[in-house]
């Protein structure tokens, strides 16, 4: 029997993004969401983004962004331009949204997946944006399927009799049961491929296989920009969205 979930990252904070990927979501009928973290910082709805996937029950980990939210990751690991927000994003975060923060797993394993932020290795941290790095991920990986954000673009790798590949987001993926898959459904929030509309996968699983389909939606992305600019955050985080990097 097919589980089909919504699979969503790096919402950071970007309520209006969030609310276009889950109405895309709803109408996909998926049974679940499962995020990748990075729920909070470069905008300005970071206890709103955490209310509303935490009143949908979705099963997060932990992302760089809010474990640094709360204090349990050190400022010295981020450019000092991004040092900025996530000074911003301490100031306003409510005590709920604290403590729902700090009771997400770095790590979640269920059935043939695992879920991540950065990677199995350094769940915090570490980018998976290249082949040599995909190799090494994938041979750690004790799962069918891990699911993985940080770089904000959707994709990922996939090892098929040891051969490692890029998966191609402008296709629908088949998983076979022969193969291990790292899979990146980009980000909701702040995209970096060029393409500014908000990002995330549908993932059909069930005994082995399964399909992931990469989509995109459109959202008010000048809206957004506006409430970044009045919230007193970098004008530099609102022009990143509207050009996608």
């Amino acid at each position: 029997m097919m589980t089909r979930i919504g699979l969503i990252s790096d919402v950071h904070a970007n309520l209006p993004a969030l609310e276009a990927v889950l109405s895309a979501l709803s109408k996909r009928g998926v049974e679940r969401i499962v995020c990748c973290g990075d729920l909070v910082d470069y905008a300005p709805w970071p206890n709103e983004v955490i209310s509303r996937l935490q009143g949908m029950d979705v099963t997060c980990v932990l992302g760089n962004h809010d474990a640094a939210a709360i204090g349990s990751f050190p400022l010295a690991l981020f450019a000092e331009e991004a040092r900025v927000t996530v000074d911003w994003t301490r100031d306003v975060i409510s005590p709920a949204s604290t403590s729902y923060l700090a009771s997400l797993e770095e790590v979640h394993t269920e059935g043939d997946f695992v879920v991540v932020h950065g990677s199995i290795r350094g769940p915090l941290w570490e980018y998976v944006r290249d082949p040599f790095v995909a190799t090494e991920a994938l041979a750690t990986l004790d799962k069918q399927i891990c699911f993985f954000g940080h770089s904000h673009i959707q994709g990922g790798y996939m090892s098929i009799s040891g051969e490692v590949k890029t998966i191609d987001p402008h296709a629908k993926l088949s998983i076979v049961p022969e193969g291990k898959y790292l899979i990146n459904p980009g980000s909701v929030g702040q995209p970096r491929d060029r393409d500014p509309r908000a990002s995330y996968a549908v993932v059909d699983l069930g005994g082995g296989r399964g399909s992931v389909s990469f989509e995109r939606v459109e959202y008010d992305i000048p809206a957004v920009m506006g409430a970044i600019d009045r919230a007193g955050l970098p004008h530099w985080l609102a022009e990143r969205l509207e050009i996608g990097r």
